[in-house]
């Protein structure tokens, strides 16, 4: 009896080791997304493939760039060295910076150590960002666009910018701006003077955070920041074609800024693309979702109101009579329009007659007439089932900036209708602009979306998805491509090419041989760049070229073999036993 419980047993025993592999009842182990291979060595290209990689960097998004800073195909140091290359050739006539961060060099440097030691994260690891001279950076000025004082030097970093740091964001600059923040037309200060248009040095760049605005669009930098009272990111970004987001009012820690009005101002960030908006909003709230949220189908049945008093002629303001409205915007915006319900948006025209006097009654931010505000405008959007209000950003034609023979600045000597501060401002909700054409003067036209407060990952997949099918950012002529004579591919399609080189069977990263082309490289093959990049170190693991059996037939296969081996194993005493009675009866 004793010989049977023991085989009994011996055959639960098997049964129980085997059935956890046996791919019906077996439960499955949660796939690992993350990949799990040592950090790569630095890519060992030639001179002519690395100016090539430099000439790729040229207008490449956030996300491209840390891709390439991942696979080690550019350290941080050149990263950074590359963006002081372009203001030290091009910087002079616009006029950017009060401040370039001299320690940036180092903390690139610092970046690149910490890559090497496999200990390297964040979302904008060796990107280098500028940041408005009216937010704290320790060690640095904040002269909030007046003369440079000892007193000014930060002690500490703004909130936002220890944000920057912790994502790994090396901060090149200080950029210009007006003086206490306080001029929406220009951007100029006791401690340099003008910053200038980036498409046009005769235009008006706008303000107060046109330092910003200028030094994105002429690719100085992967980003800025900026704040805004009243129009101050989103006017001078749309000037220079430039995507910018004014938060919900408090959304954003403002510790460690200059505040100029303590009911209206928010910072922000100004970008080349709404993707690049994303990031870095992401970084500014700390551990946002607004990447990897965005939807390019956004606005696919997505209903639209066009805000009649804030995209035409107003006959009862004298600054908006049809006079004083440049045919030039107005025919962008509707262009825009019919681009929107190309993306299969239902755009309607809808009327808020009451809008100026509502927002002028909030001059003084009282909590009656905010309230009373908002409820008229959420009163619009529900009445006509609408998600949000389009409108220009401004409808005057771009300013020539200059002193007139009176002695008194150009700009306010000509038109200036915007529509800005409208409606953000006093009810401190989301707004969004993005570039939508060129003015023949030079400057970028912008298209303003907004909705209620908390809204901000609506107005950046309506921008996403209106900027993936129509681009109209232009690049600006005069900060040309310093490595032009080296270009071809951009850097979204050298990466890829990159990914496949390491993937390539007995391929090895130190190879002596060259990169492999990449014109035949499209933007949908394998190994383009995610959404959203993982955090650093990243790899990629090689291909497995052997043709293996699969897990669940090998599974099988061994259950069909080790049950009737682990049954004979139990039957046999028996067996003997049956076989020694019967020759015993035989006797």
């Amino acid at each position: 009896m004793k010989g049977y419980l023991r085989s009994v047993l011996f055959l639960l025993l098997c049964l129980a080791l085997l059935l956890p592999s046996f791919p019906v009842l077996a439960e499955e182990e949660p796939a690992d997304t993350a990949l799990k291979t040592e950090l790569l060595p630095p890519a060992n290209l030639s001179e002519e493939e690395k100016n090539a990689l430099l000439s790729a960097l040229f207008q490449a998004d956030i996300a491209t760039q840390r891709e390439a800073i991942a696979l080690r195909l550019i350290t941080c140091r050149e990263l950074t060295d590359y963006y002081l290359e372009r203001i030290e050739a091009y910087n002079k006539p616009y006029n950017c910076f009060i401040t370039l961060c001299d320690n940036a060099t180092e903390v690139a440097d610092r970046r690149d150590a910490t890559l090497a030691a496999g200990e390297a994260k964040g979302s904008l690891f060796g990107i280098p960002i500028v940041v408005k001279d009216n937010i704290d950076y320790e060690g640095y000025h904040t002269t909030n666009g007046y003369k440079k004082k000892d007193e000014q030097i930060a002690k500490d970093n703004a909130a936002i910018v220890d944000n920057l740091i912790a994502e790994g964001a090396v901060i090149l600059a200080k950029t210009n701006m007006s003086k206490g923040a306080q001029d929406a037309r220009l951007s100029i200060s006791s401690s340099v003077g003008e910053t200038r248009n980036a498409y046009n040095i005769d235009l008006a760049c706008g303000g107060s955070s046109g330092g910003s605005a200028v030094a994105t669009a002429l690719h100085f930098a992967a980003g800025s920041l900026g704040t805004d009272t009243n129009s101050s990111l989103r006017y001078p970004a749309a000037l220079n074609g430039c995507v910018s987001l004014r938060p919900t009012t408090g959304l954003l820690d403002r510790d460690g800024i200059v505040i100029l009005n303590t009911k209206r101002d928010t910072p922000g960030a100004i970008t080349r693309t709404v993707k690049d908006q994303a990031i870095l909003l992401d970084t500014l709230v700390g551990n946002g979702t607004y990447t990897q949220n965005l939807n390019a189908n956004a606005l696919e049945g997505l209903r639209i109101g066009i805000l009649k008093e804030l995209s035409g002629p107003v006959s009862s303001l004298s600054s908006r009579k049809a006079g004083n409205l440049d045919k030039e915007i107005l025919a962008t915006f509707d262009r825009a329009v019919e681009e929107l319900r190309a993306c299969g948006a239902e755009v309607i025209e809808v009327s808020m007659p009451k809008v100026f006097t509502l927002s002028n009654a909030c001059a003084n931010n009282t909590k009656k007439s905010v309230n009373a505000f908002y409820t008229a405008f959420e009163a619009l959007l529900k009445d006509n089932d609408i998600a949000a209000v389009i409108f220009p950003t401004y409808l005057h034609a771009p300013q020539w900036r200059g002193v007139s023979e009176s002695g008194t600045l150009k700009v306010y000597e000509q038109n200036f209708v915007t529509n800005v501060k409208i409606l953000a401002p006093p009810l401190g909700i989301p707004e969004i602009t993005v570039p939508i054409g060129t003015h023949s003067r030079g400057a970028g036209i912008g298209l303003e979306i907004a909705s209620l407060r908390n809204n901000e990952q609506l107005l950046l997949d309506m921008a996403y998805s209106y900027t993936t099918q129509y681009d109209h950012r232009a690049i600006p002529e005069g900060a040309a491509d310093l490595y032009a004579a080296y270009g071809g591919a951009s850097l979204s399609e050298i990466l890829a090419d990159y990914r496949d080189f390491l993937t390539t069977p007995e391929t090895s990263v130190d190879t002596e041989e060259p990169l492999p082309e990449t014109t035949e490289t499209t933007a949908g093959s394998e190994g383009t760049v995610p959404d959203t990049a993982p955090d650093m170190p990243s790899s990629t693991e090689p291909a497995d070229t052997g043709k293996e059996m699969p897990s669940a037939v090998k599974d099988v296969l061994t259950l069909l073999i080790v049950i009737p081996v682990a049954i004979g194993l139990t039957m046999t005493p028996f067996l003997l036993r049956y076989l020694k009675e019967k020759r015993r009866n035989k006797q």
